[in-house]
């Protein structure tokens, strides 16, 4: 509701709090807490565009975007002759990315199914709009997206959400054990696909840009370990663009590595 998103907007959560002081632990109580409510205004700005999402035409949307940065890494990428796999974290409009950098995922992009009903289908719908394609997070859309990669398409997934119970491991992110999906490594290791990161920061005026970042070559390790470390150090080099637009609200440290519940 309006009134959701205005307290949002005002206001910072205890989440915030816990994980600024965990990845954030030299900086000052008072600048963590500035920092979180930042955060929150921007994690209410994606309930405020999602009308862009829904209704807004391709010519319209588009005149909102300054030249993308870094647009040479996925170019690269995809000169490889294989599949590039897109890792997009919470970061910034991170629905709008979507629609964005559609014309470059001509395979599929993975989604975790929830149980909102008729709003989670009305969004998967929005979201797919000007062409992208939405598999969900299943054994048979795990194929699809395998199938994609192998056939030298794009395809995209969130790579810093915290997997179900066996399908991940421990691996640092900001210094601190996270619980971290192993789909990434896996999926570069069976296909032979390249990885790059892709964000849509927040600009001035409102305005949005969309931010290509390099896989550094420790995540094609075949030391697990190795590459998800990798992976998360990926995801922290995008939340450095402008870390209030990082969904800190999320229980990323919700799991411990001695199987306890920890921090919130």
């Amino acid at each position: 509701s309006f009134f959701a998103i205005c307290l949002a907007m005002a206001t910072w959560s205890p989440v915030s709090l816990k994980n600024l002081e965990l990845c954030y632990p030299d900086m000052p109580a008072g600048e963590r807490e500035h920092l979180a409510r930042a955060a929150m205004r921007h994690y209410a700005r994606n309930g405020i565009e999602l009308g862009m999402l829904w209704y807004w035409s391709r010519r319209r949307f588009d005149r909102l975007f300054l030249p993308a940065a870094g647009e040479q890494h996925y170019r690269e990428a995809r000169q490889a002759g294989r599949g590039v796999l897109v890792l997009a974290p919470h970061y910034g409009a991170w629905e709008l990315l979507g629609l964005r950098i559609t014309p470059e995922l001509d395979g599929a992009t993975l989604y975790k199914p929830g149980d909102a009903g008729a709003i989670e289908t009305k969004l998967i719908r929005m979201r797919g709009r000007f062409g992208a394609r939405l598999i969900p997070a299943t054994r048979r859309g795990l194929r699809t997206l395998v199938e994609s990669l192998r056939e030298g398409k794009g395809t995209a997934l969130l790579p810093d959400q915290e997997p179900t119970a066996g399908a991940g491991r421990f691996a640092p992110f900001f210094g601190v054990p996270a619980l971290t999906g192993v789909l990434v490594p896996r999926l570069l290791g069976s296909t032979g696909a390249r990885a790059v990161y892709a964000v849509c920061r927040r600009c001035p005026r409102g305005r949005y840009q969309v931010h290509w970042l390099p896989a550094e070559p420790a995540l094609y390790s075949s030391d697990q370990d190795e590459s998800l470390a990798a992976l998360n150090r990926g995801v922290e080099r995008c939340i450095a663009l402008d870390p209030a637009q990082y969904l800190w609200g999320y229980k990323r440290f919700r799991a411990g590595p001695d199987g306890t519940r920890r921090f919130y």
